[in-house]
């Protein structure tokens, strides 16, 4: 039997940041992430673990990656925002200007859990 494993709630918050490429400039985006800019944010222990997700789009001209980070709380999501965010979104900006233009949102994760065999 198969069943959903709930985590208790947390008190950790999901930072999305949607970014729209330029096709022309994935592979050097993803490399940077990679490389520089994801060292740098996990070296403010402000969050637990990211996921980068490409967004399923008809439009074969088109680039989006939602870059989603899990932060410990909000306190250390603003600590981030405070301390780091600002430096490192200037130094994305001065890299890719509007080749990679970034949205971002803050959500409260209520639940998490996996299904998982009983």
């Amino acid at each position: 039997m198969r069943q959903i494993s709930i985590k208790p709630r947390s008190k950790r918050v999901l930072y999305n940041v949607t970014v729209g490429i330029n096709p022309t400039k994935i592979e050097e985006w993803t490399r940077f992430m990679r490389e520089d800019h994801l060292p740098k944010i996990f070296a403010s222990d402000c969050f637990a673990s990211f996921r980068m997700c490409r967004i399923i789009d008809e439009q074969a001209d088109s680039a989006t990656i939602a870059v989603q980070y899990v932060a410990h709380s909000l306190g250390h999501l603003k600590k981030y925002n405070t301390n780091y965010a600002p430096q490192l979104q200037k130094e994305h900006m001065e890299k890719f200007g509007n080749d990679a233009v970034a949205y971002r949102s803050v959500l409260d994760i209520l639940e998490e859990g996996e299904w998982e065999q009983a």
